[in-house]
């Protein structure tokens, strides 16, 4: 087996931790979620949870990388300064499948560690789609874009008239191109 090939076991406890941890976190806040919980949600033994991680932490981050591996040659082949930006789309369809998840875990004190790791996994996706267009932008910058997109989402979320995904996209696109300028 090349070191390329994760082994299939390896790979199946992990992808059944990570959709436990995921459907956990649907009705309950981070802080509250145990790893008693995702090895029960998951069918997956505590010894095997910690032969893979140390702490729910190294999960989520392990998570949260596969969803960006899956994304990252999406937003490197991205290339035109013009148009949309993979992240911000991608953020939009995402939180938008769960606008209530998405609300929960941006305003509560509990989740603040899961939505900073969410931010932060945004903010180098975004970083890595800008260097593929050759533009050099600041961390300051992507960090005012990522920051500047939940915004404009959450107002779309808490509007009554919700603007059309499409538009919403446009949008957070035109405010990527402003904060470059």
């Amino acid at each position: 087996m090349s070191e390329k090939t994760p082994d299939r076991r390896i790979a199946r406890t992990q992808n059944s931790l990570w959709t436990a941890l995921q459907s956990l976190l649907q009705s309950h806040s981070w802080d509250d979620i145990t790893i008693k919980m995702i090895c029960a949600r998951g069918d997956v033994a505590r010894s095997s949870f910690y032969a893979h991680f140390d702490t729910k932490l190294d999960l989520l981050d392990l998570g949260f990388s596969m969803v960006l591996a899956d994304l990252l040659p999406l937003a490197e082949a991205n290339t035109t300064a013009s148009g949309t930006f993979v992240t911000t789309d991608w953020m939009v369809d995402h939180i938008l499948e769960n606008p209530g998840f998405f609300m929960r875990v941006s305003r509560s004190q509990s989740d603040v560690v899961l939505f900073s790791r969410f931010t932060k996994a945004l903010e180098d996706l975004l970083a890595q789609e800008l260097t593929a267009m050759g533009i050099a932008a600041p961390a300051t910058t992507v960090t005012f874009c990522i920051g500047g997109a939940f915004a404009l989402v959450r107002d779309h979320i808490e509007t009554r008239a919700p603007t059309p995904p499409a538009t919403l996209k446009a949008l957070l696109a035109a405010q990527v191109h402003k904060a470059l300028l």
